[in-house]
């Protein structure tokens, strides 16, 4: 068939069997960009067989491979694969189980790599808490320019990880999307990342939920959003322990702000405070956020006292 451009077979039973001859298939086919063999019990056998059909195909712009136990050794296939690969530029690799040379392998790579421009690497399996991964991937994001979006979920990075990304996305020229949800960065780290902030970097999207920035952390976001930053579009602070001073703050902040458009806070520990600065947020003539999509939280009044309940988006 040369019509077909996607190809969806995640959550079945492939296994490397199959995925040899998913192989064979890419070294013959030219049409397929998007490719998507998410949980189907692919090993490193597997994709050793798909990379190095992928070394010869020069169609696929898409693979995704997330949740399939590829290990360190499938994570070293993918980033050898991307050495000679130009045309990849969204890659899949959450849950695979990814170790610290895989990951650290895949950062090298995109040191002059500049086609990919999305990559998912959520929850390595990394067992230093010395950052070693962390080290890598920030001094990779000081030099490449092709990357937009990175997803580093679970890669325990802590305040001197955050520090790092800092140091080396102030001079990035590329970078729109940030995932650094569920690690370890706390008040500290959170002020690292105000201070990128106020460099007014490319990044629109920042996730920072489920981490440990309690107040402090959000106040000096919310500083750097009132009075630097002005391409920033989505924040998230889910789940950081924040109190009401840190919302309230937050709240304020977006009053300044102009381009920020959803805020996600769900999580946090609202009193009637910070219940009321947000729902001002998202309501009268002209609410500064949209009622339906501008937050993940909604308000409502109960005998006269507003309370928030959350609102999936």
């Amino acid at each position: 068939n040369l019509t077909i451009v996607q190809v969806d077979v995640g959550y079945n039973s492939i296994s490397d069997e199959g995925a040899r001859h998913v192989a064979n298939f890419l070294k013959q086919n030219s049409t397929v960009e998007s490719l998507d063999l998410s949980f189907n019990d692919i090993s490193e056998k597997g994709m050793l067989a798909i990379t190095d059909a992928l070394q010869l195909n020069s169609t696929l712009k898409s693979l995704n491979v997330s949740g399939n136990k590829l290990g360190n050794r499938g994570g070293l296939h993918v980033a050898g694969m991307l050495q000679v690969n130009t045309t990849l530029e969204n890659v899949d690799l959450a849950n695979t189980d990814l170790g610290t040379d895989s990951v650290i392998a895949m950062s090298t790579v995109l040191h002059q790599n500049s086609t990919v421009r999305y990559l998912n690497m959520n929850r390595p399996l990394l067992h230093s808490k010395q950052e070693e991964t962390t080290v890598h991937i920030a001094n990779m994001l000081k030099v490449n320019t092709g990357l937009k979006e990175l997803h580093l979920q679970k890669h325990a990075i802590r305040d001197f990880g955050a520090q790092l990304l800092h140091e080396n996305l102030k001079h990035n020229v590329s970078l729109a999307r940030l995932d650094v949800s569920c690690n370890r960065i706390s008040r500290d780290g959170a002020i690292q990342l105000a201070r990128l902030l106020e460099r007014n970097t490319p990044l629109t999207h920042l996730d920072l939920g489920y981490n440990r920035i309690e107040n402090e952390g959000v106040a000096a976001i919310g500083v750097a959003l009132a009075n630097f930053n002005m391409n920033l579009k989505v924040l998230s602070v889910s789940g950081n322990s924040v109190r009401s001073a840190g919302l309230c703050a937050l709240a304020g902040a977006l009053t300044a702000n102009a381009t920020l458009e959803q805020v996600f806070i769900w999580g946090n520990e609202f009193d009637t405070a910070a219940c009321v600065a947000f729902a001002a947020l998202t309501s009268g003539e002209r609410p500064r956020l949209s009622p339906t999509w501008g937050s993940d939280v909604k308000a409502y009044v109960v005998d006269g006292v507003t309370c928030l309940a959350r609102v999936d988006q």
